[in-house]
């Protein structure tokens, strides 16, 4: 009597994850039974097997490659060139360069209400070592404007 057998059975055999082995069976449209584990016959599991030798070297681990970017010894991400955070680091800012919290802020060159951040039009707090700067027009603006 010739052997039969079941997903999981093919799975383990072939190194492959259950879910790939239903999903190309299911792909087959083979008989598929109403209730119980899905059994397959010797000749059904014999092109499985053969499905997924010929995938094999595709699921083979590779060697881990270096980030792309100058001293990092971070291994790189999926097919990416760089490792994960510097991927999360141009992907926010557009380059891999580490940039301190606030140079976003200080690379704005008008304020919100569109005046442009001249020195003459830029009041620097003194309490913070001059690193916050506020629109001055704006500032003016806002005192002068009546309280309610």
């Amino acid at each position: 009597m010739a052997r039969s057998w079941t997903i999981r059975e093919l799975a383990r055999e072939a190194g492959v994850s259950r879910k790939s082995v239903w999903a190309w069976v299911a792909e087959q449209g083979w008989e598929r039974p109403t209730s119980g584990p899905w059994i397959l016959d010797a000749e059904q599991a014999r092109l499985v097997l053969e499905r997924f030798e010929q995938t094999a070297p595709l699921r083979t681990p590779r060697e881990p490659v270096a980030c792309g970017v100058d001293d990092c010894e971070r291994t790189r991400a999926g097919t990416q060139d760089v490792c994960k955070m510097h991927y999360q680091r141009r992907a926010r800012t557009g380059s891999t360069d580490r940039s301190s919290g606030g140079d976003w802020q200080t690379a704005k060159t008008h304020c919100p209400a569109g005046h442009e951040y001249t020195p003459e039009n830029t009041y620097r707090f003194p309490s913070d070592a001059g690193t916050r700067r506020r629109c001055r027009t704006c500032r003016i603006a806002q005192s002068s404007r009546p309280r309610t």
